[in-house]
């Protein structure tokens, strides 16, 4: 892992600037769009359908609560751990074929796991998260090549169907799994990762996959020693810690405040989709400006906020206001992923940022369930809970302030970081 690390990270990068050339295809750019939209489909399906299945797997399989606690620890961690693997195998296979590979080994995962057995539900979730984390720091990388000026809005519209595809096995797998099981409720998030591959096989065999813009070093420098990495690091890695924490507790948060399981449910359902709505409309400003990401970040951040801070002291007057204003706080993944691009010049460069940011990132992230869960079980209301996602709200907006300044320049930040130290 130290080795895969120094890779991502410590390794110096080259700073380029990237050569106009004659544009893609316009056949291959559709195509190149399809694709990214189907694979972000995939990049939660696999995580979240597990969760909605997690009653009935329990029953068949007789799974523990120390094999509950492993099976849903699992994916940030090995989000994290893979991350830091992905600039290595796209140096030796290509931006394009390193995707193919990753849907490949999504597709496989998924397939083990439906085999019976609590090993084999866990080796396939572990292949499965680990493909995951690979497409993730790819997207970035894919849609500076393909989107050129709007590189940044197509990252948007990537993250944006990610929470799609996240909300829509939450809701589908329940029902998918009284017609047929688990194992057809796991199993059918099989499909669209083979439409995935469809799309996927051909783009990286064509000519434009294979011949990157080419790029004029103008020296070197170490994304561990630029302020502005961190800043986009941090601020990922604490959004991502507050909607896994929220996607998990947030109807447990709700009922011991004194609402009802159905209306709890629905609420939880309504933060999903507003936080759908709120990252199209983040796509949307990004496509016509990118300047605007900063400042999505920190709206998205203090509306997250702000809910925190109604559920803490007022649960009970406006509920439906909380829970929109968390789906606002929890699209803050857009303007996150759409920052990569808009602070790197090449798609090396690119990879290396998303995987620095994603890998450490997920790693904080991994911390939010497991504290959630602690200190549920230790106090008797959610006021502790709560204060602890407020808090991590607060650190949050002060890094996506950071990160909102400008120059938006990945190394300009590096005098910041020397003059703070």
């Amino acid at each position: 892992m130290s080795t895969s690390v120094a890779t991502a990270t410590e390794q110096t990068l080259p700073i380029s600037r990237v050569v106009p050339t004659q544009a893609p295809p316009l056949r291959w750019r559709v195509l190149a769009i399809a694709a990214i939209v189907v694979a972000a489909f995939n990049a939660r399906t696999a995580v979240t359908a597990v969760g909605a299945a997690l009653p009935e797997l329990r029953a068949a399989l007789g799974l523990g609560t120390a094999a509950v606690a492993v099976l849903t620890a699992l994916p940030c961690l090995c989000i994290a751990a893979t991350t830091f693997l992905v600039p290595f195998l796209r140096r030796r296979m290509g931006t394009m074929t390193s995707a193919v590979v990753f849907l490949g080994v999504l597709m496989a995962g998924q397939a083990v796991r439906i085999a019976h057995g609590q090993w084999l539900l866990l080796a396939g979730t572990v292949l499965a998260c680990c493909a995951i984390g690979g497409l993730q720091v790819l997207l970035p990388a894919v849609c500076q090549q393909v989107g050129g000026p709007h590189a940044a809005a197509l990252t948007t519209l990537s993250a944006s169907v990610i929470g799609a595809g996240a909300a829509t096995a939450t809701a589908t797998t329940p029902w998918l799994t009284e017609i047929g099981g688990w194992r057809t409720g796991l199993g059918f998030w099989i499909l669209p990762v083979v439409a995935a591959l469809l799309l996927w096989s051909p783009l990286s065999q064509s000519s434009a996959a294979r011949t990157p813009a080419p790029t004029i070093s103008r020296g070197r420098r170490s994304l561990l020693r630029s302020a502005r990495a961190w800043y986009l690091t941090m601020f990922m890695g604490l959004q991502s810690l507050q909607a896994l924490s929220l996607l998990s507790w947030q109807p447990v948060l709700l009922r011991t405040t004194g609402i009802g399981p159905g209306h709890a449910a629905a609420l939880s359902a309504g933060t999903l989709v507003v936080s759908i709505v709120s990252s199209a409309i983040i796509t949307a400003s990004c496509y016509r400006n990118a300047r605007y990401i900063g400042t999505w970040m920190v709206l998205t951040t203090g509306s997250g906020g702000i809910g925190l801070l109604g559920l803490l002291v007022a649960p009970n007057s406006e509920p439906v206001l909380w829970a929109g204003l968390l789906g606002v706080g929890m699209s803050a993944l857009a303007p996150a992923m759409a920052a990569i691009p808009a602070h790197t010049t090449g798609s090396g460069e690119t990879t290396r940022l998303s995987a620095m940011t994603q890998g450490y990132g997920y790693l904080l992230a991994a911390l939010g369930p497991a504290l959630m869960g602690a200190l549920t079980d230790v106090a008797t209301t959610t006021d502790w809970a709560l204060t602890a996602l407020l808090f991590f709200s607060l650190v949050q907006f002060l890094f996506a302030s950071l990160a909102a300044r400008r120059p938006h320049d990945l190394h300009a930040a590096d005098l910041e970081w020397s003059t703070m130290r």
